[in-house]
């Protein structure tokens, strides 16, 4: 009987601990793609939309890293120059760093064939780097997902069209 009872506070626990991993791991998540889709929704319809991700987002960051999901943790560990501790093996992501510390990172998946994020970078570079001041991308819709561009993407966009033609 006792060691039901261990069971039961041990299946407790882990439920309780797998509740709050869910619901940090998908707030964090929406976090990024609500942000992106208010500041969107504020210019959308006009020409040339503009993502100032200064003005976007509520933390305070001073580097911006992207990373393709061709990249290893290790490799994405020696670029940025510290040892990120919360690493998915998802694919792409995005990391913002303040201070030589990671404050907030959106890691998503972007296979062609079945995107399921509302929100994703459009480029064909495999990483890039910008400080706080030039963090600031073209923002458009294809497909009801809303892309963030960062040049070259001519061969992403080449790509995103086909499948939405399909």
């Amino acid at each position: 009987m006792v060691l039901n009872g261990n069971r039961m506070t041990v299946n407790r626990i882990f439920c309780l601990w797998f509740m709050i991993f869910l619901n940090f791991g998908c707030s964090q998540e929406s976090k990024f793609e609500n942000s992106v889709t208010k500041e969107f929704q504020k210019c959308k319809g006009t020409d040339g939309c503009v993502l100032d991700m200064t003005k976007t987002f509520d933390f305070d960051w001073d580097t911006v890293y992207y990373f393709s999901g061709k990249y290893s943790l290790e490799e994405i560990n020696r670029v940025i120059g510290f040892e990120i501790k919360n690493y998915k093996d998802v694919g792409a992501r995005i990391i913002f760093v303040r201070n030589g510390r990671d404050v907030y990172s959106y890691e998503w998946f972007p296979t062609p064939e079945n995107i399921k994020e509302k929100v994703c970078i459009l480029t064909d570079l495999e990483s890039f780097k910008l400080n706080r001041n030039m963090a600031k991308f073209k923002v458009e819709e294809i497909n009801k997902i809303i892309f963030i561009e960062y040049p070259p993407f001519s061969n992403s966009r080449d790509e995103i069209l086909k499948i939405g033609s399909q």
